[in-house]
């Protein structure tokens, strides 16, 4: 019965056969993929999703009736697309930073450490016979 009022609130009744096959090979396709050992790939599609409903939302603030300012839908898209991406450029900067030899601390760590470390090489003596052949 809940899944008739499931299909009734969504208007099933009037797709054509051609959207309810799309859409049930869709779902097929996407519990084959959960079941199969590229399951990995669901959390790009839903990472998408996600992504996405973020940059609406930030879109939906900024056509708010609440803004000073009147942005058209494109540039309104534009923007919150613009502040989305800060996030992963702050990330890509911070790691930049502190892994890369951008940052100067760590190519003095890295020098410290080197300066610690002596290669060893085996001194023989000049009648040293090798145990195997």
């Amino acid at each position: 019965m809940m899944l008739l009022t499931i299909f009734s609130f969504i208007g099933i009744a009037t797709w054509s056969t051609t959207a309810l096959l799309g859409c049930g090979g869709l779902v097929s396709l996407i519990v084959a993929l959960a079941f199969s050992s590229q399951r990995w790939l669901l959390w790009y599609l839903f990472g998408g999703m996600a992504y996405w409903l973020v940059v609406e939302t930030i879109q939906s603030m900024l056509t708010s009736p609440f803004m000073l300012t009147e942005l058209s839908e494109w540039h309104s898209y534009v923007i919150a697309m613009g502040i989305s991406w800060v996030p992963l450029v702050g990330w890509v900067v911070y790691r930049a930073l502190r892994y890369e030899d951008v940052s100067q601390a760590l190519q003095q760590q890295r020098a410290l450490e080197a300066a610690r470390y002596k290669e060893h090489t085996p001194v023989y003596d000049d009648d040293y016979q090798p145990r195997f052949h």
